[in-house]
């Protein structure tokens, strides 16, 4: 093991530079002499990328720093004090979203006090951390100001510490644990990144903060996200804690800023309340389909309902006394259990289990004592096997037919297969990212389907496939597949729950469309969540009309009225089906509709497509300059079928003519467009308005003004009037750029504005 301990010295005041006094550094394991750092960023440099343990120790006094670390190593930062909430040790800086002033840091991870990113554990003790922006001092209109990012996939523990902010106080991923701690903010001030599992608040102070430089005095404590899986851990949990809103504030406990593509995960249990709003929630959480809103979703349990004063009886949110007892009683539960979607229980989290007993004791805190348990009388003690690529060793069992390692990750083409040996009642994972699609099956049991286009080569998806009926299980890809991890969990209480019905709808609940033209269905299956929930989408006759794999219709050019049955197919072995009877009519002669960005091929090839090439033709979409690519975790597969997303910027975008994308139609007709339909993705939490052009001849028109400020995670219809003339060709230009309550912006660095699948609609003139 390695270990540096940092003595640091503070100036006399906030605004004056950190005092150079002589500190003892001690760096043992590398033949390193010691060591004195007058900063504490001095210390983390010294600290480099490497795994290992470390402890800044930091004396007493006001540290003006903006702090970064990514790396692999296990760092404590303790304050030299017994002060409560370490009030005499102080890491104080101004930052924003505008400041960005970390300048390691990409997009809006920039805006934090301490930014802490790679694979390590942060470990923070009788520290105050103060991000002092204040609005009235904005240069912009980014209020997130974040004290604490925490972007690691380690683990996030602090004891006696204050964390002062206004918005966005807090931000973490993984798992974290805050003992005994004091934290305020306003807007969001909790909250977790799609990334997080669970952030426990123990004992601890939470206060809302009355900022009369906020156009709005409305608090939301949490406003944490999760990433749709198969498990859902506790989210965050404020535990034995103390809640309050100072006067003039509208305090809920938690709101969700997203309308879709996450879980919301809340949970206020044992504590107690004064100045909350009796109605607690602010909206409605993200939850599952099928699962209780005690299990995914916003909660409350009575005592710390009653201290508010809230209704109880009724209420779906409100936790049973078994809940609390066998789920929130103590941190081991709360830390160490999460949801099992695929098999519909809670389970011990063996893969990321963390032992916060020996870990309280080897760091010296005193600690109430944790009755709860992460194993419960009766349950299974599982078996985990894990299978990454390291190295031969760890995916020895597998056996390997096309893919190979490539970059401690499995890579292969469509064709190539691995089979695991499973013995037992399972649930088999398989983690991918970047790209891939295939199947997973057992040999006794029906197939499941996979879907790893995140895009990225570090964002991942999760597969599972539930074994009843032990046997060996093939994975097979359709397309070039990257697998990052395939774990094994046995489960010996696994029951094969079949698909009882299938009943397709179609969006509008159209029942006729014209030749040409696409409709989105969709399947409700009975049981809600059946063992195996895929299913595959086919048409009676695929020379009228196609449909894919997520249910998109596309339908080609008929002489006549015809109909075909669309039909869904449980992929289960009992394989029933729901169909659907659609009528495809002979095109309207007059009217076209061209669209793009419909599918991943075309956010790829930013290729359209006209239903009417004798009255438009849909040419190359043409970005604007920057970086443009395929998002799929931006995009709401719900409306939006593709999209691009603007990435690799940290600074600010401004102005009506920096972001947008053309959309270039050919009039072989004279023509008018009357209708531009248009989804947007989520870029964060940025306020971003839309503007739409007609340009022509060097000529501009404005088409649609949509000021709502809603341009995320939305579909937008605009009615418009715009003429093209024969032969011309004219350009539909969506525009991006920020506006916020006081008018035009910028759009904050790192936000991601995404613009999704678009369809222009109009008639021959």
């Amino acid at each position: 093991m390695k270990k540096i301990i940092g003595l640091l010295a503070a100036g006399l005041a906030f605004t004056a530079a950190v005092q150079q006094i002589s500190a003892e550094v001690t760096l043992s394991g590398k033949n390193v002499a010691a060591k004195n750092f007058a900063t504490i960023q001095e210390a983390l440099d010294a600290i480099g990328s490497d795994s290992g343990s470390y402890t800044i120790k930091v004396p007493k006094g006001t540290y003006e720093e903006v702090l970064y670390y990514n790396g692999a190593a296990d760092i404590t930062l303790s304050g030299d004090t017994s002060a409560k909430y370490g009030e005499d040790v102080v890491i104080a800086v101004e930052n924003n979203g505008d400041l960005l002033k970390c300048k390691q840091a990409s997009g809006q991870k920039a805006r934090c006090v301490f930014e802490f990113e790679g694979t390590g554990n942060l470990t923070v003790e009788n520290i105050t951390f103060h991000n002092t922006f204040l609005r009235k001092n904005a240069t912009g209109s980014n209020g997130q100001a974040e004290t604490i990012g925490f972007d690691s996939t380690g683990n996030l523990a602090a004891y006696n510490c204050a964390f002062k902010s206004y918005q966005d106080t807090l931000r973490m991923t993984g798992k974290s644990w805050f003992y005994q701690c004091y934290v305020e903010g306003d807007t969001d001030f909790i909250w977790m990144e799609e990334s997080g599992k669970v952030a426990l608040f123990e004992e601890c102070e939470l206060v809302s903060l009355f900022d009369e430089f906020h156009t709005d005095p409305t608090s939301y404590i949490g406003a944490p996200r999760m990433t749709i899986g198969n498990k859902a851990a506790k989210g965050l949990v404020i535990f034995n804690s103390k809640i309050s809103s100072q006067d003039g504030e509208k305090t809920y406990l938690a709101r969700t800023p997203w309308n879709s593509g996450y879980y919301n995960q809340v949970a206020f249990v044992n504590s107690s309340a004064s100045g909350i709003e009796k109605s607690l929630w602010k909206g409605n959480a993200l939850t599952a389909e099928g699962v209780l809103d005690t299990v995914i979703g916003w909660k409350i349990d009575k005592a710390t309902a009653e201290s508010i004063g809230a209704e109880t009886d009724g209420k779906a949110y409100v936790l049973s006394d078994s809940d609390v007892k066998s789920e929130f009683s103590g941190r081991d539960s709360i830390l160490n259990r999460y949801y099992d979607i695929t098999t519909l229980k809670y389970k011990k989290d063996l893969e990321s289990y963390w032992d916060v007993k020996n870990f309280a004791k080897e760091h010296g805190w005193k600690v109430s004592k944790d009755s709860s348990k992460s194993l419960l009388s009766g349950e299974e003690k599982a078996k985990l096997t894990t299978y990454t690529f390291a190295d031969e060793k760890s995916y020895k069992d597998l056996s390997l037919e096309g893919f190979a390692v490539v970059d401690g990750k499995l890579v292969g083409e469509a064709g190539s297969k691995i089979t695991i040996p499973v013995k037992a009642k399972s649930v088999v994972s398989v983690t991918g990212c970047a790209a891939g699609n295939g199947t997973i099956k057992a040999a006794k049991q029906g197939e499941s389907f996979y879907d790893f286009n995140t895009g990225s080569p570090v964002k991942f998806k999760e597969k599972a496939y539930v074994v009843y009926a032990p046997s060996a299980v093939t994975i097979t890809a359709t397309k070039k597949t990257t697998i990052s991890k395939i774990t094994v969990l046995s489960d010996k209480k696994v029951e094969f729950v079949p698909v009882q019905s299938i009943e397709i709808s179609s969006a509008d609940n159209a029942k006729m469309i014209y030749g040409k033209k696409s409709l989105q269905f969709s399947a409700s299956l009975t049981p809600v969540r059946p063992t195996n929930a895929d299913y595959e989408w086919t048409v009676s006759d695929s020379n009228i009309a196609s449909i894919d794999e997520t249910g998109f219709l596309i339908s080609k050019p008929v002489a006549e009225d015809t109909e075909i049955t669309v039909k869904a197919t449980a992929k289960d072995e009992k394989g029933v089906s729901g169909e659907f009877k659609l009528v495809i009519s002979k095109p309207d002669p007059n009217s076209f509709s061209v669209t793009w960005l419909d599918s991943l091929d075309a956010s790829n090839s930013l290729e359209g497509r006209s239903d009417n090439e004798d009255i438009a033709k849909a040419n190359k979409a043409v970005p604007s300059a920057g970086t443009w690519k395929h998002n799929a975790s931006k995009i709401n597969a719900t409306f939006a079928k593709g999209g691009i997303t603007y990435t690799g910027y940290s600074g600010k975008i401004e102005g009506k003519d920096t972001l947008y994308v053309d959309f270039p139609i050919t009039a072989q007709e004279n023509l008018e467009i009357n209708e531009i339909e248009a989804a947007f993705g989520n870029h964060g939490t940025s306020n971003v308005a839309v503007l739409i052009q007609g340009i022509s001849g060097g000529k501009k028109t404005e088409l649609a003004l949509d000021e709502s400020r809603k341009a995320r995670s939305a579909k937008k219809t605009y009615e418009v009037a715009y003429t093209i003339n024969k032969g011309s060709t004219a350009n539909i230009r969506v525009i991006l750029y920020g506006r916020d309550g006081n008018g035009e912006t910028a759009i904050a660095g790192g936000k991601a504005p995404t613009i999704a699948t678009i369809t222009i609609s109009g008639k021959r003139k």
